[in-house]
């Protein structure tokens, strides 16, 4: 599966190959080579943090002249003659031209207030973060191999020595519960520690849980609502929220804007919300 990808990750620019156990055990020092067959290896990869880059995302903004509200659930969208005109949160109402539907896993509860009904379910994921070390490797490492209860789980270390972990349950968990469980440390911990026997004496500094907005084919939905004149879905990002962001809101300003460029169509029919649906990610 991995090589069949290559030609398109390489059409696209990529720097990526194909690598054997030997130069795989050269790239992340002390992995368990037995049993190992090689896999996909990307040089220029990097990672950022959530954190540090909404921050910088919110800082700007402002200098922009937005507006934000914290600590207020919007409960739902306003809509008159069929045309979206602003939400009302617990606390007060906000009228818009525009309403951009952002909410993630929580856009079916909302758009429900609309009787719209999205494709989209939440998938509770847990990760971890240890305490830091001495660098020892530098790329993410992403185990594709499926074992019991789960599919795949990947690690990598920051620039401050942690080691980052996660793992994606199989059956998936639906659900908006974010509550850490006691399932998650002892599962993922054990096949880490197989790879990367090197692990074993990190300890886990805390956990949690975050919400996956999952839709049938592993793609976003963006597009204007057929039915609600006004409003702009931009949501089920799946596990790619963070990647996509930034080159979604720049779509989204030009449609709301309506100066949407001619190479935007080929996104918008990839991630119409009425797409069929019938194409499924590759690596999951």
């Amino acid at each position: 599966m991995l090589k069949k990808l290559l030609h398109i990750q390489k059409r696209y620019g990529l720097n990526i190959d194909f690598v054997g156990p030997q130069e795989m055990g050269e790239i992340v020092p002390g992995i368990n080579t037995k049993c190992l067959r090689g896999g996909t290896f990307a040089p220029d990869d990097g990672s950022i943090s959530p954190l540090l880059s909404i921050n910088a995302f919110f800082r700007k903004a402002l200098q922009w002249g937005a507006e934000f509200r914290f600590k207020e659930k919007v409960e739902k969208i306003l809509c008159s003659r069929g045309k979206a005109v602003g939400v009302a949160t617990e606390h007060a109402v906000y009228k818009a031209a525009v309403v951009v539907d952002a909410a993630g896993p929580f856009s079916p509860q909302l758009c429900r207030s609309l009787d719209i009904e999205l494709p989209v379910l939440p998938d509770s994921h847990e990760g971890a973060i240890t305490e830091p070390v001495e660098p020892f490797f530098e790329c993410m490492v992403v185990d594709i191999r499926p074992a019991a209860g789960s599919k795949n789980y990947y690690f990598y270390q920051n620039k401050h020595g942690q080691v980052v972990f996660c793992i994606t349950p199989d059956p998936p968990i639906y659900g908006t519960n974010k509550g850490e469980t006691s399932n998650f440390l002892p599962q993922v911990c054990a096949r880490m520690v197989k790879l990367l026997p090197r692990l074993k004496n990190l300890r886990v500094r805390r956990t949690w849980r975050g919400l996956y907005p999952m839709t049938p084919d592993g793609s976003p939905l963006v597009g204007w609502n057929r039915d609600v004149e006004g409003l702009l879905h931009a949501t089920g990002m799946c596990g790619q929220g963070l990647m996509l962001a930034p080159g979604i809101a720049e779509l989204v300003a030009r449609m709301i804007a309506r100066k949407t460029e001619q190479t935007d169509r080929v996104i918008l029919e990839e991630f119409s919300p009425y797409r069929d649906f019938e194409k499924q990610e590759a690596l999951k």
